[in-house]
This record gives C-alpha cells, structure tokens and sequence, in this order.
C-alpha cells in the first residue's frame, strides 16, 4: 500500500470526534493559507528555522564526539541520532521556502535594493538564494545521516563535516534571518546562529534527562552554561561595536526592536537563560535530575524568544507575529518529541542490554 494510502486508512481507523477535529483542522489551515499567506509564509520560516537549528546542533555535537570522546557523547547518542535523523525531513520541508521567499524577503521586488543595488543583487536575489538553499540542506542533510550513523562514519568525515558547516551556517543565516533586514549586516551573525543551535540542542538533551546519570548529565549541563555564556556575549558584543559605531543602517536593528512589545521579549529571553545559568552554576544542581530538567526548559524558552526577537520586528502585519510564535512553539514541542523518542529509543537497547547479559550469566539463550 502507497504511504497516501496508509495515511487514509490510519485516518479512517480514528474515532468520528478526531476525524472531525482533523477536518476543522485542515479547513481552518486552508482558510488561513488563503486570507493571511503573508502570515503563514513567515511563521513557516520561523518554524523551519527552529526545527533544523535542533537537528544540527545535535549533529554537530555528535560529530564533535567522534573527535573528542566523553561520557556525556556516549549517554547521550540516542537522543542526539534522533535529533539529527530530523534533518533531512525538515530539509524537504524547507525547500518550500523557493517559492515562500517572495512572501518574507522584503529585497525581492522593484527597488528594494535601490541604496546598492549592483552590488546586493548579486547576492540577494531569487535564485541564488534558491540555489544556495538547496546547496546548504543537501549538505546539512548529509551531515546529519552521518551523525546519525548511518553513513560516512568515520573521524575524517566528521572532521570535515564541522569545517563545512562553519563555512554554510553563514549563508544560512544571511540567508534566512539577516536578509529580514537586507540594509543590516553583522559579521557575528553566523557565529551567534551556530552557538544558538547548539544551544538549543544540549537544551533539549537536559529536559529529556538525555545524560541518564550523574556524571553524563553535570557534562551535559556545563556544555549547556558554555553555550548559554556564548550566545549572551556574541549578542552583547555584536550590540556593543554596533552601537558604539553609531551607522544608522547598523542601529536601526536596535530602533526597530526598541518597542515595549521587544524590549520585553528580550528581558524574558534574558532572563530565562540567567535562571539557567544560575542553575547549572551550581554543581550539586548539574547532578540533580529535576534541576537539570528545569534548565533544559528554561534554556529552550530562552532561545525561542531569542529567534523570535531576532526575527518576528521585521514582519510587516501582527498576524505574522502572532503566528510565527505559534509556529515556534509547535516547532520546539516536535523536537522534544524527537528527543523523547531518541530516549525511548535508549531505553530500549539498555533493557535489551541488561536481560542480554543476564541470560548469559545464567547460561540461558540471550
């Protein structure tokens, strides 16, 4: 049976209440593609933007394993293959953004770019950006299936996986979030958007208690602080040079955000990653399960807010501020749902381990 027709046998096999509820579901997502496509296409991004920010921080710390070793890579490689197997389902996804970007990008159109036009169109056009697009997934994707152990899974892959992903998550964030502002350029962005991937995925290993014990997670917990101090000191630096300089295309980033609505949203942001870097300061509370868990919460709330601060002022209407919000949360709910799945997954094998050698002990059959 084809997988179209598996999904309607599936849906037809729940009660009349869930076919219902699907069916108001879609109709109600039809209705708002149509009368708020704007909207959608940007908390489309916005969504995109998280899911595969989770992925591929798993999947660069799974290839930082390979390299270095360590009990928190061990403890944790279950959730972080699931994390990482997400990426090339969202990459497929992404590639709807080749034809969602004349809906976001505010430099697609007749003289969007009239300060410099001959130089920025070289970059910021249609089809590079498409090209580029499908360059960058393609590769993350097959970062990830290496990550994930399914291919290439060796040092010297994982060796140059990392150096070209230090290389592409720059053009993924001009791409995808700087280009929101095509006037504002920061030569940080790059660095701040690999850290907050990372960040977000060791977020997700503490809430889902991916490290299962008391070292593997006071590891996990103080990568967890490291990347949290990263990503306040590569914002504050970057705002810093940039305000300092006083350049109005670099200080309009910070006027445009300067609102009660941001200016909020930046202190709950802020806030929440002080409570976790609070928490995981303490090394009686890095070991503690209900602690960690905690961290690893407030740790992904934090930077939810952070993309959605980064992101959601240049949207032109509130509908598209509204929903890209949704659509992060959605977005953040279906990863910790990947990273359960990876810790069930973990589970599995360690019971499967455990009455494996218990057979043997007793000179049963495994």
């Amino acid at each position: 049976m084809s997988l179209a027709g598996r999904f309607l046998r599936h849906v037809r096999a729940q009660p009349p209440q869930s076919q219902r509820l699907f069916a108001i579901l879609a109709l109600a997502a039809v209705i708002l593609v149509i009368l708020a496509a704007e909207a959608m296409a940007e908390a489309y991004l916005a969504a995109f933007v998280l899911a595969i920010s989770a992925g591929m921080g798993a999947s660069v710390l799974l290839h930082a394993h390979r390299l270095t070793g360590g009990f928190w890579g061990e403890a944790a490689r279950p959730t972080l293959e699931g994390l990482a197997a997400t990426v090339p389902f969202v990459s497929i996804a992404g590639l709807a953004l080749i034809v969602l970007q004349f809906a976001i990008y505010p430099w697609i159109g007749e003289g969007a770019l009239s300060e410099r036009p001959a130089v920025a169109s070289l970059y910021l056009n249609p089809l590079g950006f498409g090209i580029r697009l499908v360059f960058i997934l393609a590769l993350w994707s097959a970062m990830a299936v290496s990550a994930a152990g399914l291919a290439f899974v060796n040092r010297i892959a994982s060796g140059l996986f990392l150096a070209l992903y230090a290389f592409t998550v720059n053009f993924a964030a001009i791409d995808w979030i700087m280009s929101l502002e095509p006037h504002w350029a920061s030569t940080t962005f790059g660095a701040l958007f690999a850290i907050t991937q990372i960040a977000i995925a060791l977020a997700l290993l503490l809430w889902v208690d991916a490290g299962g014990e008391a070292r593997p997670r006071d590891d996990l917990a103080k990568l967890t602080l490291a990347s949290i101090l990263g990503v306040v000191y590569m914002t504050f630096m970057q705002f810093l040079v940039q305000w300092s300089g006083n350049l109005p295309e670099k200080v309009e980033y910070y006027l445009l955000r300067g609102s009660v609505l941001w200016q909020g949203v930046l202190i709950l942001s802020l806030g929440a990653a002080a409570l976790a870097f609070v928490i995981l300061s303490r090394t009686a509370l890095r070991q503690s399960r209900s602690a960690t868990r905690f961290a690893g919460l407030v740790t992904l709330v934090a930077a939810l807010l952070f993309l959605w601060w980064e992101m959601a002022p240049t949207f032109d209407n509130a509908l598209g501020v509204v929903f890209s919000l949704i659509a992060l949360a959605a977005a953040a709910m279906a990863m910790i749902a990947a990273a359960k799945g990876g810790g069930r997954s973990r589970s599995r094998s360690s019971d499967e381990s455990r009455r494996s050698t218990a057979a043997r002990a007793t000179g049963g059959a495994p």
